[in-house]
């Protein structure tokens, strides 16, 4: 091996080594991915859906004192016109801001939240499982006042979705038990 090619191996082998490559830039921007992933994630998912059978309604509360009958035909009057207003295309929403005497739910339009069977008076109870979502009821009355009731939304939940099938299939085979009776006749 001649010199020159002895000192060119010298030099490659005390050849400088390159310097690692920061990579944490690299790491710093998978993480705020991830994060911002998440609060997407979060923020899409924000009104989940509840796990167990319940109604999601608004109302317009119109309260009076039931020994009064004047001050009862006063609220029936304010409810009516509220009710022709919103028939009219007036904002539910704005209507329950401004007029509605329930303290809790007069600053969310209106909105009770999601609610199980059995939470409310009997006949809002039962417009609020009866109802077609985004009907609009007719005048109700409980021991609160009167009321006007959206039903925003319902969620049956899995369980109680198979108890009425069951239902369903109990009554069509009895039902099918009494045709065959009756054609024997």
């Amino acid at each position: 091996m001649s010199e020159e090619e002895h000192l060119i191996r010298i030099m490659n082998d005390d050849a400088p080594e390159e310097e690692p490559r920061d990579r944490t830039k690299w790491m710093w921007l998978g993480v705020l991915a991830l994060f911002v992933g998440m609060v997407a994630f979060f923020w899409v998912d924000r009104n989940p859906r509840p796990v167990a059978t319940s109604v999601r309604a608004k109302h317009i509360l119109i309260s009076f004192d039931p020994a009064d009958p004047v001050d009862r035909g006063r609220a029936y009057e304010r409810i009516s016109e509220l009710r022709e207003r919103i028939l009219a295309g007036e904002s539910f929403d704005r209507l329950a801001r401004a007029n509605s005497d329930c303290s809790v739910s007069a600053r969310r339009g209106g909105d009770l939240g999601w609610a199980p069977r059995d939470s409310y008076a009997a006949p809002f109870e039962e417009f609020c499982w009866g109802a077609q979502v985004g009907e609009l009821s007719d005048i109700i009355q409980t021991q609160f006042g009167f009321h006007l009731v959206i039903v925003e939304d319902r969620h049956i939940a899995e369980a109680d979705l198979y108890e009425i099938e069951l239902e369903q299939r109990a009554f069509e085979e009895l039902r099918r038990q009494n045709q065959n009776s009756e054609g024997e006749i």
